[in-house]
Order: C-alpha cells, then sequence, then structure tokens
C-alpha cells in the first residue's frame, strides 16, 4: 500500500483536498487550538483521537480506490460494500476452507 500511496499523491488527477486530508488532520492534532481544548482531560484529547481516526480511515480508503493510470470508476464499479478488491476490481471474499 505504500507504494500506491505515493502515486495517488502524485497523481494530478486526485483532488487536492484528498491528498492535504491527512495533513490538514496532523494540524489539528498538534494545533493548541482545539474544538475541546486539551487541558480537559479525556474528552480534549478524544477529539484529537477521533479527527486523526477519521482522516485515517478516509485516506485508506482513498488509497484502496485508486486505480492509477486507469479510468475513472464509474459509480457501479465502487460498490461501497467494503469488501476488499484485488487488481481486476473484483471482491476479495475470504473463505474459511483450509487449503493444503
Amino acid at each position: 500500500m505504500g507504494t500506491r500511496f505515493f502515486r495517488y499523491v502524485r497523481d494530478p488527477k486526485v483532488g487536492t483536498w484528498r491528498k492535504l486530508a491527512g495533513l490538514l488532520a496532523v494540524l489539528y492534532f498538534v494545533s493548541p487550538v482545539d474544538a475541546v481544548p486539551d487541558f480537559i482531560p479525556l474528552f480534549g484529547w478524544l477529539d484529537d483521537l477521533g479527527v486523526l481516526s477519521a482522516a485515517a480511515l478516509f485516506m485508506v480508503r482513498e488509497v484502496q480506490r485508486y486505480s492509477p493510470g486507469g479510468p475513472a470508476a464509474s459509480p457501479e464499479d465502487v460498490a461501497g460494500d467494503g469488501l476488499p478488491r484485488d487488481e481486476a476490481g473484483q471482491p476479495r471474499v475470504p473463505t474459511l476452507r483450509r487449503h493444503g
């Protein structure tokens, strides 16, 4: 996933705001200005954790859906079912069968 992430970041067809989502979350984390101040025990840290978690989830999903150099995915191609997909876009459904 590391090389795909770097291709995603370097691709000019990907929107700038999508690339900056992770960076903005980190800036919010280190910023002294928060929605809930950090000096309030537990709640001050939970808002930072929530923002970082949401940004990480967003970036992981974006990079997983990214197909470098390929045609733009239509809404029919992206099922939104949460299943991992192989290079051809087919769902990889885990099975309980033992191999061997």
